[in-house]
């Protein structure tokens, strides 16, 4: 069921077009410091909340039709992520929605809490793809980019929550770390489509030569 794979391909397209839209749109929102979870606040929220749950969806597909890899675990874990962030909205703070004061509720710790495995399992299955199509170092490349802005993002974040600097760009970070990682599954399935991944990507014993006498 080689179709299922093609998830991935349009969880890339759709959450990287949608996010650079909304963000770049929405009134009172800075794509460089806010949050992709915080266009779910406000005005039109709604629409960030479907883009969430339905690329978590793809994923969810992308991950049956990858099954026999060792990355399609992670890849679910993802896609359930995702759709647990669009049911669990992300709580006001760093300036957006605008004259709305920051808040802290048991939802949004929630909400925090499953973007924090969201990150670290795609960082993960963004290092074991690279096996399926036969490109450890730059599987490892990616999850690298994504680890180090995802971290310092997050650190961002708080130093612009406490006051220490306001308007950091947190949000840009995020952007990248997410960003890198959904087009790495897109380019990744993409690939896949047209040949059949293996068996299976785990490493295997070395094949015994019979030597001649």
């Amino acid at each position: 069921m080689r179709w299922l794979v093609a998830g991935g391909v349009a969880a890339a397209v759709q959450m990287i077009a949608f996010v650079t839209v909304a963000g770049l749109t929405r009134t009172g929102y800075d794509p460089n410091r806010n949050w992709i979870s915080q266009l779910s606040l406000g005005p039109g929220g709604w629409l960030n909340d479907v883009n969430l749950a339905t690329c978590g969806v793809w994923l969810v597909l992308c991950a049956a039709g990858l099954r026999r890899l060792r990355a399609a675990r992670l890849i679910l874990v993802c896609g359930v992520c995702l759709i647990a962030i669009a049911l669990l909205r992300t709580d006001p703070g760093i300036g957006y929605p605008p004259e709305v004061a920051p808040a802290r509720t048991f939802i949004g710790t929630a909400h925090q809490l499953v973007s924090v495995l969201l990150a670290f399992s795609g960082i993960a299955a963004a290092a074991l793809l690279g096996r399926a199509i036969r490109r450890e170092r730059t599987g490892l490349a990616v999850a690298a980019v994504m680890t180090v802005s995802f971290v310092a993002g997050s650190v961002l974040v708080l130093l612009d929550a406490g006051g220490v600097l306001p308007g950091a760009p947190s949000g840009l970070l995020e952007r990248v770390a997410l960003f890198t990682g959904f087009a790495w599954i897109g380019v990744v399935s993409a690939v896949l489509m047209v040949r059949p991944p293996p068996a299976s990507d785990s490493p295997g014993p070395e094949p015994m030569v019979r030597s001649s006498l």
